[in-house]
């Protein structure tokens, strides 16, 4: 709130003038410390002296505020993304930059030395009221990064993200956070095969389904599996796809599987059939390489020579809604399958590092994802799951 003046007068020092008997005003000039803006402070001192020193402490305060760097963030986060390029996936380099555009939004006119704790938690508390707090705990993952290699680089005294909060996120919502039980699984690939002999879904989409369900992969990882990863019994998942580019799994974590069951059938069902069409996919050693139509098609859109056989991740979608629909199940997605294999293992009374190994899930404090899982482990847990479906299977055939 501004300071009410009667009627100042000079009195030789600069910033200090006389207001009336027993009434001085103090103004300091200053630069802006989060915005580099000029700014100014005022103060009311009783006496021409106490007035001095009061201008004194203003000056100090504001020279406290300000650091050696001026750098401002905007200009720091797009050099730092630069530097970091080469050595960041091209799904990180995407999502990293989302949030650097968001955070720059923000900040963007801030120096980055300014860049405070409750400037982040306004930032959090204004961004909930158009995302989700898991995407906004992604930005300040972040903002962490970056402001600790500013730190490295002297840029800033303390890295302020650090002291910020990750807003709490609650369970997963929607089809993607839906999981099958033991009876939901079985009706889910008896209601598949059903379609397809009825021929509402396909072959291929069915053996898709099937090591998607048989084995928790991610999305990218199936897409990018190959007839190499299964190798003496066991099935290797080592990459994964993302926009056509291959890269390491989430979590860089190369797994293995027990290669039986369902599983195995499908993929050495798959290979025949493909070698029985002649696909010309064959030569990408892809599992399930992409329609040779629809792979020219794509090629074209693209203004490319070289045709991609990776898969659209939207293959599976039609077929999961209309089996969901003919089976009366609750709505899922692909991703529903990874919940729904930690549920059965863990209903399976399967160990829970074993269940982490399989599935590649990664705890930051303790967790190694293959660590101290051996093949007879791995076997296993897959002989379990199938004791456990086929004893639902025979209850409910009583």
């Amino acid at each position: 709130m501004p300071i009410k003046r009667k009627n100042p007068q000079p009195t030789g020092v600069r910033g200090i003038k006389k207001d009336g008997p027993g009434r001085f005003l103090v103004r300091v000039t200053f630069r802006d410390p989060k915005t580099g803006k000029p700014r100014s402070r005022e103060r009311v001192a009783r006496t021409l002296e106490e007035a001095v020193r009061l201008k004194e402490q203003l000056r100090r305060n504001a020279l406290e505020e300000r650091s050696p760097s001026r750098r401002r963030f905007g200009d720091y986060a797009v050099q730092w993304l630069e530097e970091r390029a080469n050595e960041l996936a091209e799904s990180t380099k995407e999502r990293y930059a989302n949030a650097l555009a968001h955070l720059t939004v923000e900040f963007g006119d801030y120096w980055i030395d300014a860049l405070a704790p409750a400037d982040i938690r306004g930032f959090q508390s204004r961004s909930l009221k158009n995302y989700a707090p898991s995407t906004i705990n992604g930005w300040i993952h972040v903002l962490r990064h970056l402001l600790t290699m500013a730190e490295q680089d002297g840029l800033v005294r303390w890295n302020a993200a650090r002291w910020v909060r990750v807003l709490r996120v609650g369970r997963t919502q929607g089809r993607r956070g839906k999981a099958l039980g033991p009876e939901q699984f079985l009706r889910f690939f008896s209601t598949l095969r059903r379609l397809v002999e009825n021929g509402r879904v396909s072959e291929d989409v069915e053996r898709m389904l099937i090591v998607a369900g048989w084995s928790g992969m991610r999305l990218g990882e199936l897409l990018a599996l190959r007839f190499g990863d299964a190798e003496q019994g066991s099935l290797h998942i080592r990459r994964s796809v993302w926009k056509r580019v291959v890269k390491a799994t989430k979590t860089d974590d190369p797994r293995v599987l027990a290669f039986s069951g369902p599983l195995a059938s499908a993929v050495d069902e798959q290979r025949v059939a493909l070698v029985r069409q002649q696909h010309p996919g064959l030569r990408s050693g892809l599992v399930f390489p992409a329609d040779p139509e629809r792979a020219v098609a794509a090629a074209k859109r693209r203004g490319v020579d070289e045709i991609s056989w990776f898969r659209s991740g939207r293959s599976m979608n039609q077929a999961i809604r209309a089996v969901v629909e003919e089976a009366g199940l609750p709505p899922i997605t692909l991703h529903s399958f990874r919940r729904t294999y930690e549920n059965l293992l863990r209903q399976a009374g399967v160990d829970d590092l074993v269940r982490r190994s399989l599935a590649g899930w990664r705890s930051s404090a303790t967790q190694t994802i293959y660590a101290g899982v051996d093949e007879s482990e791995r076997a296993a847990a897959v002989v379990a799951m199938e004791s456990l479906l086929d004893s639902v299977l025979e209850s409910a055939s009583r």
